[in-house]
């Protein structure tokens, strides 16, 4: 009994590694794979491989370096099944050679390396080259036991059931004998149901033992029944046994193989990153010489812009000195001012019109400007002069007192302009009116098109000094009244309780007041100050917009500055708010009030200080740096403003602060009816920081995705969650939260531990909301909203173009929300994290003042987990979109095109000879009206509109990469089509010609590798030309196979010969099939070579737009 029990241990163990090792056989390890078939054989020594391919000798590959594959290496004849591969067809493929054919090799490799083991197993070296994978007994016959085994498992577990059952079965009617023997039978069953599947096994092994013995009698023969039962044991146990050899021996294989193939790819890896590093070093050798050009081209065009100016300079000079000696002469003195205000009838006016004109007043002050330009230098050249080193100002009195009676006149004439510019610039803003900035302003709106022209004129008067004083003296007086002329009503509450309702509204109407206002003027100053086209400067508005803050924030008396330090005074003069929740609640009131306004007007500024209808003077690389210093600057005053009402009170405010933002940003997406999930609470935890504040943790709720595919869509997520409010509501949010923390914890090295704690905390919730409850639930809901396959009808061709554009699949919805996903996470990272941002006042800048050596890891490892998962996500979805406009451009340009050509006799003759030679095989005299054929205008159609959409939405190199894989994937299409199925006619040619000019040209709007296209339209010169002329252009005007020219260069024997090869004359039709034309055998044998598709199909890959040459 022991010892049967002992047996069916070791039978069980061992049929659970024969279903582990089956089930396991690609994924375990060599060593266990191969223990029960290598033995002690391992290599104590590898042959060292060739010189050549030292380099790509990986750790367990090894080349053969006899020149015939018939030999058997000596690693197999010394350790005979347990050598590793030694390759020679991949040995034997040229540096150049294409993954295809390296595969190939790979596989005769594989073959080689099981038949070596083979021949040295059987002692017959002939198995070297008529081994057989299909003729491999030992491999048909595992295969075979592999087969019958999982079959007999399969029939064991589904009659798991009734095996059970009958081991309790007692059959009646049958000797003692024939009752023993049906009992062992189907007590074998149970055992191998026991062995084999032990989880549809009820019992254990002594229970199976107690059903065998179970009924017998004491008479029956128990030896015989153990002895048999034993036997049972041993022949499961010899089964499981053969299993585990036959699994260990197809991992060892498998993994062979495996290496093989894993060396090909690795080889043809290196090939292709060499080539990239050619093609980027040319990229950078001509860019250099472009860019060398460039300069001398700008250089010589400012020259002659100065030459130009100088001359209009030279001009106006001497009218201004004429009249100046007309003055002095006639000695009645000109009336510049009169003149100016047009209280002097043109007729009798002395002054140029250029200076009394008012539509000339921009002209006449940048004339005014060069010429004190010149009197200024006088000074210089007279210093110089009286020191000895001037030329002739010493020499002649008459010329000097010319030139001050001029300078004289020239100041007179610009305060005079100075002064009607000004007086127009304050009766126009006077007037008032609503703000409409648009090219046609609705009746009532204040003209800013006649305050921008003034005000660009007053600039180039000391720089506009007197307008920005003039423009901030009639907003503190018309737009701020009850700021800078209190009512006296400021101290009739201090004897009563503290109102909060009326703090809250009075601070609100103040801040209110300013937000509202300052925005507006903002707006105006972007509009009216902003940079003209010649002079490209943006910092004119941020001087008048920092002027007019400077007033209304500063002023020492009635400021808003010290409007709001007057206030919380008087909060910290009542006693009960001094401790508890009211004074808590008055202090984030005041705070929160202050801190929003600061954030209003940064963005304020920001947003509406650069409007981009009139000031994208970047693109002519000019501006940009200036106009990121002034917002800098500006944005650095209302800093340093907020800083002034920082405040001691910070205990208790965590807490408050982050259930406050989380609860806003929630509320921002709920406002909008979208659901979100809820996940398991929380776990609460102590911060270490040195206030000890218990830290509120915010569960993340992120957005429902069913929800967003099933009832928005994509045009709900868009006007949805990204719209640009919502959007940004967070991001307003977070920046208000990270201004409180900084004014309630403060900055600086004193408490520097507990602001950094609390900065930290706010950045951490704000990136997992806005990641993983926000953003990444829309980034993977957008690419799940995309399908792949094409419509099953071909489309109805041509595509009317004054309709909109077909969208290839990829709704136009879908660019714009990767495009808005994409500024959210840029604004998130600007408006939070702000890197090198001196001044700022964002995280990155408070966690480097504040010196926390613990704290800025942890922001960082939470800022890049936001931004990988994001770019995880985007990626995805690009390539998701990329698969849908690849299906459906084979949709028009296959399906479409061809439902469109077979039509008529074309149609009838495709049905009755099963041939059809494809668009482009047009007969002789066919009429060449359309430029295009109908497919391709259509799919360049619907290209170019969706190129504009994939263009505003993703970064130049993001664009470039998308739409070259997207170019390559279409030339694909194109030519697997062309090489398969097409034939070409001269007539057709010239309609193919023109597709892939459009193709080609569609392809060239982004991206920088479209040679392919290139090679195409030289090969398409084929069909154009006559057969005998085929030779020139193949191989150049000598004749010469060997010469380097021609198409035989440029694009490659093969390809110029498989294109040829779809010529409709290339081949004619015969009683015996077809055959090659007289020109083409004849062509052919000049150059020695052989028709490429004589033995039938052309592998395609070949010609693939990845392919180099």
């Amino acid at each position: 009994m022991d010892a049967l029990t002992r047996n069916m241990e070791r039978m069980k163990s061992a049929a659970a590694t024969s279903v582990s090792a089956e089930d396991s056989i690609y994924t375990s390890s060599r060593s266990n794979a191969t223990s029960s078939r290598r033995g002690m054989g391992a290599l104590e020594e590898e042959p060292m491989a060739s010189p050549q391919l030292s380099e790509r000798k990986s750790s367990r590959i090894m080349y053969d370096s006899s020149a015939v594959p018939d030999g058997i290496p000596d690693d197999y004849k010394k350790n005979r099944e347990s050598t590793e591969p030694v390759l020679f067809y991949i040995q034997q493929c040229p540096e150049d050679a294409s993954l295809a054919r390296l595969l190939k090799a790979a596989e005769e490799d594989i073959r080689l390396h099981q038949a070596r083991i083979k021949a040295v197993v059987q002692n017959d070296p002939k198995l070297v080259t008529t081994y057989t994978f299909e003729d491999d007994a030992d491999l048909k016959a595992r295969m075979l036991r592999k087969t019958q085994r999982l079959e007999r498992l399969k029939s064991l577990q589904e009659n798991a059931s009734t095996i059970l059952e009958e081991l309790d079965e007692v059959k009646k009617g049958l000797t003692a004998e024939e009752r023993i023997q049906v009992k062992l039978a189907r007590w074998q069953r149970a055992l191998d149901l026991y062995v084999y599947s032990p989880a549809h096994m009820k019992m254990d092994m002594l229970g199976l033992l107690e059903k065998l013995l179970e009924g017998l009698s004491e008479e029956e023969p128990l030896s015989d029944i153990l002895s048999q039962a034993s036997e049972m044991c041993l022949a499961v146990q010899e089964n499981t046994v053969v299993a585990v050899r036959d699994a260990s021996d197809e991992a060892a294989e498998a993994e062979d193989a495996y290496q093989i193939r894993l060396e090909a790819h690795a080889l043809h890896a290196r090939r292709i990153m060499l080539d990239s590093d050619d093609i980027q070093a040319q990229f950078r050798t001509n860019g250099r010489a472009a860019l060398q050009i460039g300069q001398q081209l700008e250089f010589a065009e400012s020259k002659r812009r100065q030459c130009e100016s100088a001359s209009i300079l030279i001009r106006r000079w001497w009218m201004m000195e004429n009249l100046a000696e007309q003055e002095a002469l006639s000695g009645e003195e000109i009336q510049v001012a009169e003149e100016m205000r047009n209280m002097i009838p043109p007729g009798k006016c002395r002054m140029d019109p250029l200076f009394t004109n008012p539509d000339r007043s921009l002209e006449a002050a940048k004339a005014l400007k060069q010429l004190r330009a010149v009197v200024k230098a006088r000074g210089n050249a007279a210093t110089a002069a009286a020191t000895g080193g001037g030329g002739g100002w010493s020499g002649d009195p008459n010329i000097i007192r010319r030139f001050e009676i001029t300078a004289k006149l020239v100041a007179r004439t610009s305060l005079a302009l100075e002064q009607r510019l000004l007086n127009s610039f304050s009766e126009i803003y006077s007037k008032g009116g609503v703000y409409d900035f648009t090219e046609d302003p609705r009746p009532g709106s204040i003209d800013w098109i006649q305050l921008r022209e003034l005000a660009h004129a007053l600039l180039l008067f000391d720089s506009g000094r007197n307008l920005h004083r003039r423009y901030v003296d009639m907003v503190i007086s018309t737009r701020f009244p009850e700021l800078f002329q209190p009512n006296g009503e400021e101290d009739d509450e201090e004897e009563g309780t503290f109102n909060m309702k009326a703090t809250r509204s009075k601070l609100s109407s103040l801040f209110h007041r300013v937000s509202d206002v300052c925005t507006a003027e903002f707006e105006l100053i972007a509009h009216v100050f902003g940079a003209d086209e010649e002079s490209g400067s943006n910092e004119m508005p941020l001087t008048a917009a920092r002027a007019l803050l400077q007033r209304v924030i500063s002023d020492p008396k009635s400021g808003l500055q010290a409007r709001i330090t007057d206030l919380l005074e008087s909060v910290d003069r009542r006693g009960d708010f001094d401790a508890g929740a009211k004074k808590l609640d008055t202090f984030v009131v005041v705070h929160e009030k202050a801190a929003g306004l600061f954030s209003l007007l940064k963005e304020a500024a920001e947003k509406n200080l650069v409007p981009d209808k009139f000031l994208q003077v970047e693109s002519r690389g000019m501006g940009e740096e200036s106009t990121s210093n002034s917002i800098e600057s500006l944005k650095q005053f209302l800093t340093s403003q907020e800083i002034a009402l920082s405040s001691s009170h910070r205990r208790g405010y965590l807490n408050l602060e982050l259930r406050l933002l989380h609860h806003d940003c929630c509320a921002t997406l709920s406002a909008i009816n979208l659901t979100l999930v809820k996940p398991p609470p929380p776990k609460k935890h102590r911060n270490s920081d040195k206030a000890d504040l218990e830290e509120y943790v915010a569960p993340v709720l992120p957005l429902d995705k069913p929800t967003l595919k099933r009832e928005l869509g994509l045009t709900g997520i868009l006007s949805g969650p990204l719209k640009s409010s919502t959007l940004r509501q967070p991001l307003i949010y977070a920046t208000d939260s990270l201004a409180r923390a900084r004014l309630m914890f403060g900055v600086g090295k004193k408490g520097g531990e507990s602001t950094a704690g609390v900065i930290t905390s706010i950045y951490g919730q704000m990136c997992a909301f806005y990641g993983q409850a926000f953003l990444y639930p829309i980034v993977e809901s957008l690419g799940e909203l995309l399908h792949r396959s094409a419509p099953a009808n071909p489309p109805t061709l041509p595509f009317d173009e004054s309709a909109p554009a077909h969208d290839l699949g990829v709704d136009p919805a879908f660019w714009v929300a990767l495009e808005r996903v994409h500024s959210a996470a840029k604004s998130f990272d600007r408006e939070l994290w702000a890197e090198n941002r001196t001044g700022s006042g964002r995280v990155w800048e408070i966690l480097v003042t504040t010196q926390a050596v613990d704290s800025m890891p942890v922001a960082r490892r939470c800022r890049v987990n936001f931004f990988s998962e994001l770019e995880r996500r985007g990626e995805a979805a690009i390539l998701r979109a990329l698969d849908t406009l690849a299906a459906h451009i084979h949709w028009i340009l296959v399906a479409g095109g061809e439902s469109m050509s077979a039509t008529g006799g074309s149609r009838i003759r495709h049905h009755i000879t099963g041939a059809y030679n494809g668009p482009y095989s047009l007969p002789s005299g066919s009429a060449l009206e359309a430029p295009n054929s109908p497919a391709v205008k259509s799919l360049t159609y619907c290209l170019r509109s969706q190129f504009v959409n994939i263009q505003a939405a993703l970064t130049p190199q993001s664009l470039s990469s998308f739409w070259t894989a997207l170019s390559m994937r279409l030339y694909d299409i194109l030519v697997t089509r062309l090489l398969q199925h097409y034939y070409v006619s001269t007539v057709g040619a010239v309609i193919l010609s023109r597709d892939v000019e459009a193709l080609r040209s569609v392809s060239m709007l982004a991206g920088s590798d479209h040679t392919h296209w290139d090679n195409l339209r030289e090969l398409v010169t084929l069909y154009m030309t006559p057969p005998d002329a085929l030779k020139t252009m193949l191989v150049g005007p000598e004749g010469d196979v060997n010469s380097g020219k021609g198409l035989f260069k440029r694009v490659g024997r093969l390809q110029s010969l498989v294109f040829m090869s779809r010529r409709v004359d290339y081949r004619y039709k015969t009683v015996q099939g077809e055959k090659k034309s007289a020109w083409a055998v004849e062509l052919l044998e000049e150059f020695g070579v052989q028709d490429p598709t004589e033995h039938g199909s052309v592998n395609i890959a070949m010609f693939a737009a990845g392919r180099k040459q």
